[in-house]
């Protein structure tokens, strides 16, 4: 399906075609737009985009195929490494400032654009689609300074992103292999007391590598409470070079109590750590097997040894016969 021209609606603030398997090329008015504009993941044969990042239009993977190399890599599927694949681990404090946490830095995730946004760097990317009901306006980080209940410190469990539809974090140029993804959650825009803000209820789910992990996820259950620390664990593959973690609503939980615009996915940081020795690419497992194979080798040459006599034992043996 090519894209329709509406060049002319001028009264037109929001435009959402992610997803809808559009062909051709993009308009060039449509880079050049105020209006928030989300054309993700298409089909297009031609972008015209020299950049990856705009103010108000989201173009990741809106390209079918490439062979160009001028053609942007956050355009393309998958999102290609366009250098070496050569990272292996990434720390990321949603929502906030760059912090030390549980031993590790975790990158500043700030800024406050969500309607129709993708922002990238070395390591890792995020893009961030949908306006909240009845509240244009609203932030898309949110920030509670209330003391936090979890198990290493509450210092990432202060901020959190949100978005009203779609949440895509990405981690970039990593080694192939296992990896160990573990996802940060508290709830920080409701209550537990007696108030009108406790009565919200949160849902949604959560795919890494397009294969849902979490269902009608609610935090404050998960978590018994709000304002409380949690974290949940997945072991994933990376075959290629892209890590893909996206977070989406599904219609779900309430969207106007206790205020508009805080329903949707809600993530406070995410912790990417390889499941294989990074000096040799092998996993834990294999050096295990390895070492326990190479035992047992040694073993059987040294047991066939004893029994040739080279240690003397079987001619002292044969002697006393």
């Amino acid at each position: 399906m090519n894209f329709p021209n509406l060049e002319g609606m001028n009264d037109m603030r929001e435009l959402f075609l992610s997803h809808n398997s559009l062909t051709g090329e993009i308009p060039g008015w449509i880079l050049g737009s105020r209006h928030f504009i989300d054309l993700s993941y298409n089909n297009f044969t031609q972008s015209g985009a020299q950049g990856c990042q705009f103010p108000n239009v989201n173009l990741v993977a809106s390209q079918s195929s490439s062979t160009s190399n001028s053609v942007p890599w956050c355009v393309q599927p998958d999102l290609p490494c366009s250098r070496n694949n050569n990272h292996y681990s990434l720390y990321i404090n949603c929502g906030g400032a760059r912090v030390n946490f549980d031993g590790n830095e975790y990158d500043e995730n700030a800024s406050d654009q969500g309607p129709a946004h993708f922002e990238s760097n070395d390591r890792w990317a995020y893009s961030s689609t949908g306006i909240f009901m009845g509240d244009g306006g609203r932030s898309f980080v949110a920030r509670n300074d209330s003391p936090i209940v979890s198990t290493g410190g509450g210092e990432i469990y202060q901020t959190a992103r949100l978005s009203a539809s779609s949440l895509k974090f990405y981690g970039l140029c990593l080694r192939r292999g296992s990896y160990r993804v573990r996802l940060h959650f508290a709830e920080i825009m409701f209550s537990n007391d007696t108030t009108f803000r406790s009565v919200g209820r949160r849902m949604f789910d959560v795919a890494i590598q397009g294969e849902v992990v979490l269902t009608d996820f609610n935090i404050a259950n998960e978590a018994n409470g709000t304002g409380i620390g949690i974290y949940r664990d997945f072991n994933v593959l990376v075959n290629g070079s892209t890590l893909e973690i996206h977070l989406y609503w599904t219609g779900k939980g309430t969207t106007a109590i206790p205020q508009r615009g805080i329903y949707g996915p809600l993530i406070s940081a995410i912790a990417v750590t390889p499941n294989f020795d990074v000096s040799t690419g092998l996993s834990v497992g294999a050096i295990i097997g390895i070492v326990i194979s190479s035992f047992v080798v040694v073993l059987l040459i040294l047991l066939v040894l004893w029994w040739k006599g080279c240690f003397g034992g079987r001619d002292l043996e044969d002697k006393g016969k």
